[in-house]
């Protein structure tokens, strides 16, 4: 499964090279239900040659964009290898993708630049949270959200405890602990193996993890994302130790996550993190009505000061439907929006605008349908000042 970060988001938005191609293709993991996969996605290369030839795409201009996605269409193998869904992007000098836990809705977007939104539950409170199972004999790293969790291919990261003793960083710890100490100080020598002495296991774990830890930076570095440990509980308080990611989750699970599959582990963890997503868009909720209530000037609904407010960093809070798009051009001289009933030449999805803008400065996006959000409007936002 692949890893998407903010920095990356970012530059697909900034990605403005020509004609932008954004597929999203809900993705079955497992089953007879797989051979779909290949048909949905056919389906929705089609409707991208369709839009680039309204566009007015010559061509050999539009084989040379589709010619990477059939690939994909015909290679069989790829689809039994799926998360929960498939991100596309390509424009004629890039091609990227990515498997991801979130079931996207069926959709093939051409603008002028990647259309992101989907993308934006892996960055707020909607539902997606890590996973670390661990044991001396394994690490397992997944990412997953309400739909279900996969499994993240790690490097840089011991498989195991016999792994992390063998690293070059250990013998650096070994020296650490065997230091001269301070003056006045008295200490004994810790060995964590080899010679006569006896290891010290819990010296030999907390190492083992402290490397774990740091290796997972890499991958969590950006995530506000919750962190659910799975371990047999004596091995938990010696991670916390280690532990310097600020959001781990009080609540872990307990046992061997060896004997668990991907989807085991999803269950009994999606258990654990419901009630922190549930919990910070209710409150997140219930400020947006004290604030529109009260006829405060930092709550809004009208998509032209929303997206204004996105692009100079005002936003705190975004609530976004998921399930439309809202079709126009935003003026940033005028700070006025044009919105049309359906997408015209140079259109660019608004809503998909703010909520990039302000994910990326900073401010926190809720999708969610469009039935949820404050008012039952396309967009709703909490401004900072």
């Amino acid at each position: 499964m692949d890893t998407l970060t903010v920095k990356e988001i970012k530059s697909l938005i900034e990605n403005r090279n020509g004609i932008c191609l954004s597929i999203y293709v809900p993705t079955f993991v497992s089953g007879k239900e797989v051979e779909q996969n290949q048909i949905r996605f056919k389906n929705l290369v089609r409707k991208a040659e369709e839009q680039l030839k309204a566009n007015g795409m010559r061509p050999n201009e539009i084989a040379h964009l589709i010619e990477p996605l059939n690939k994909y269409v015909n290679d069989s193998m790829f689809w039994k290898y799926q998360s929960h869904g498939l991100a596309i992007f390509r424009t004629k000098d890039d091609f990227q993708s990515y498997r991801l836990p979130l079931n996207f809705k069926e959709l093939a977007v051409v603008t002028d630049r990647f259309h992101v939104k989907p993308l934006l539950p892996l960055f707020n409170s909607d539902g997606q949270y890590y996973l670390l199972a661990f044991s001396k004999g394994r690490i397992r790293l997944l990412q997953g959200s309400r739909f279900g969790a996969s499994e993240i291919d790690l490097s840089g990261i011991p498989k195991n405890l016999q792994e992390a003793l063998k690293f070059d960083v250990y013998s650096k710890e070994l020296q650490f602990q065997t230091g001269t100490p301070r003056h006045g100080a008295k200490r004994d020598a810790i060995f964590f193996g080899g010679g006569s002495n006896e290891p010290d296991e819990k010296n030999e774990l907390l190492l083992y993890f402290q490397q774990v830890d740091k290796g997972l930076h890499e991958y969590l570095k950006e995530s506000k994302a919750p962190l659910v440990l799975a371990g047999v509980d004596y091995l938990i308080p010696i991670y916390k130790e280690a532990n310097k990611y600020t959001q781990l989750a009080d609540k872990h699970m307990s046992g061997n996550p060896d004997l668990l599959s991907p989807q085991e582990l999803h269950e009994k963890a999606w258990e654990l993190v419901k009630p922190i997503f549930y919990e910070e868009q209710s409150k997140a909720l219930e400020k947006f009505n004290q604030l529109s209530g009260s006829h405060s000037k930092l709550a809004s609904l009208e998509i032209a000061e929303i997206i204004s407010a996105a692009l100079s960093k005002r936003i705190e809070l975004l609530f976004v439907s998921n399930d439309l798009q809202v079709w126009g051009k935003f003026n940033s001289k005028t700070l006025q929006a044009e919105i049309h009933d359906s997408q015209s030449e140079g259109d660019e999805d608004l809503l998909d605008f703010a909520a990039v803008h302000t994910l990326i400065n900073g401010g926190t996006v809720y999708p969610m349908p469009h039935k949820k959000v404050p008012r039952q409007r396309p967009a709703a936002a909490i401004f900072r000042f």
